[in-house]
């Protein structure tokens, strides 16, 4: 008996982080998911190559292979709720292997490394916002899904050069998935691989090239996709047409309009710059989320400073550094809110990236990480309520949406425009 107890205690001390994420991610997705799929991108559940060589066709063409010939709704949302399982899935290896190779860096920092992962969890900006009533069936759980196996590539493969490769398959699944995972989700591998080039903050020359090398193929791959792919369809009509032959999904005519149709110049003038100058004030919005989230966005700027402060003192000169790139990397996410509206759904990953460079870049002991999270250790022991009131009050918001970012900031705007006459 005494041996039995010994394996399941050992067993168990092995996957418990994964499988208590694990669990409180899969009761989120089945008692806070939307009831239906979002329509504005339904319809790509139903696309596939056979269509032609256009971008976000991938997931389709997989869906096709266990479908048959006839997509109905109630089929795509069951395959929907399983590839956000599946991503849950992973996502709860990856974040509790990160965990656990971190605890093994920092134990004395046990505190700050469990509160890291427990803010993800319940934040706005975690996974959750893919369930939710505006974003269920888009394709960004799939995007989410191929970072987090760039993340397991990242701690569980040792050789520099089969990693490389490793990124740029994932790069490129990424990319045909949804093209706006190059600006979205791809700076994550980015950042995995400046752990790689600027180890110990010193340039590795032959990992640098095989980066570069790497990074160009994806960034290839990234334009072929948004400027030179192509579907088998004169105009818009002839291709709904065909997808109303083989779905009874929603299917948004505009949208198909706009991806395969539509000029940069028509995106530019009939969407964005509506967005802009309309009632919908994205700028003020953002704002509002920035102060909501102010408790959680001061935690991230003191592990920032004290980085920064560490690197300074080792007199490590910064553009040797992967801190210098990673910080760069937060100007991938500027063309998708210059262009594009969904700000909502592309402010999750933007808020959610320091949650897997923390945990991954003190995973490997990088110095400056370890130093920074034993500065977050005292701050904890000396102020433990405001961690625990910052939990709590993140936890007490909603997941965000796409083209309406948050319900809380769009209460907050209301009732600073309509109830105190704020114009």
């Amino acid at each position: 008996m005494g041996k039995g107890m010994n394996r399941i205690r050992k067993l168990w001390d092995k996957i418990s982080y994964e499988t208590v994420i694990f669990i409180v991610l899969q009761f989120q997705f089945l008692t806070g998911r939307a009831l239906d799929l979002q329509s504005w991108s339904s319809a790509w559940c139903a696309m596939d190559y056979s269509m032609g060589m256009g971008s976000r066709f991938l997931i389709g063409s997989i869906y096709r292979l266990f479908y048959g010939d006839y997509l109905f709704e109630t089929v795509a949302y069951k395959y929907v709720g399983i590839g956000i399982m599946l991503t849950i899935t992973v996502l709860s290896i990856a974040l509790g292997q990160l965990i656990r190779k971190a605890l093994v860096s920092s134990l004395a920092d046990r505190n700050a490394i469990l509160g890291t992962a427990v803010i993800y969890v319940a934040a706005p900006f975690s996974i959750a916002y893919v369930w939710n009533e505006q974003n269920l069936g888009r394709l960004d759980v799939y995007m989410l899904l191929v970072v987090m196996f760039a993340v397991l590539a990242a701690l569980r493969i040792h050789n520099v050069y089969v990693k490389m490769v490793v990124y740029t398959l994932l790069g490129v699944i990424g990319l045909a998935i949804h093209q706006g995972f190059a600006f979205l989700y791809y700076p994550v591998i980015v950042i995995l691989m400046c752990y790689d080039v600027f180890r110990e903050n010193k340039v590795h020359i032959r990992s640098l090239i095989a980066a570069v090398i790497s990074g160009l193929i994806n960034v290839a791959v990234a334009v072929w996709f948004q400027f030179f792919s192509s579907v088998n369809f004169e105009t818009p009509e002839e291709m709904i047409a065909f997808l109303q032959q083989r779905t009874d999904l929603d299917i948004s005519e505009y949208a198909i309009q706009l991806e395969y149709f539509g000029s940069m110049e028509y995106q530019w003038e009939n969407v964005t710059k509506v967005f802009y100058e309309g009632s919908e004030a994205p700028f003020a919005h953002l704002f509002l989320i920035l102060l909501i989230l102010a408790p959680v966005l001061f935690l991230y700027g003191l592990v920032w400073k004290d980085v920064w402060r560490h690197l300074k003192e080792v007199g490590a000169k910064f553009y040797r550094t992967p801190y210098f790139y990673i910080a760069l990397t937060h100007l991938c996410f500027v063309p998708m809110f210059v262009i594009h509206v969904d700000w909502g759904r592309h402010l999750a990953p933007l808020l959610a990236m320091p949650t897997f460079i923390f945990l991954f870049y003190l995973a490997k002991k990088d110095s400056a990480m370890v130093y920074a999270y034993g500065k977050m250790t005292q701050r904890i022991r000396k102020y433990p309520w405001y961690f625990v009131l910052s939990v709590v009050w993140i936890a007490m918001l909603d997941s965000f949406g796409a083209r309406v970012f948050q319900p809380q900031a769009d209460m907050l705007y209301n009732l600073l425009q309509y109830g105190f006459h704020i114009h």
